[in-house]
């Protein structure tokens, strides 16, 4: 089974310099967990994490540090540089094995440098659980 065959393709994105709170706003209208971060040139650079975000605001000491975390601080600044990327005719075990050695949940899909997907645990999980062995 191919990567193609798993991935998700409806992506929501998100700019390296859009602030945290449009982050927050983002992922909860996604209803995700995380996005891809794209830098001006609509490559993808890191990736941006409800983690990322608990673990930001873990360090704000009292609610105006807080509050120029959300409106005055970039994504660039809080998320996960270079993400896990993998190509769309990869096998979904070599997908498996990469998260396993990445240590990550998910791994966005490109195909001639550009994001077409993304294939996280879940997807993989799901394959198997419903498949015919």
């Amino acid at each position: 089974m191919k990567v193609a065959e798993l991935m998700q393709t409806n992506l929501k994105t998100i700019a390296s310099e859009a602030t945290v709170a449009d982050a927050v706003d983002a992922l909860t209208e996604a209803q995700v967990s995380a996005l891809p971060v794209l830098d001006r040139y609509g490559r993808a650079v890191g990736v941006v994490s409800t983690t990322d975000v608990l673990r930001a605001e873990s360090m704000c000491d009292g609610p105006e540090v807080r509050e120029r975390l959300f409106e005055a601080t970039r994504v660039l600044e809080i998320m996960t540089a270079w993400p896990g990327t993998i190509d769309p005719d990869a096998a979904v075990r070599d997908a498996a094995r990469e998260m396993l050695y990445l240590n990550v949940p998910r791994l966005f899909v490109e195909f001639d440098g550009a994001l077409v997907g993304v294939i996280s645990q879940t997807d993989i999980v799901g394959a198997v659980a419903t498949a015919t062995l």
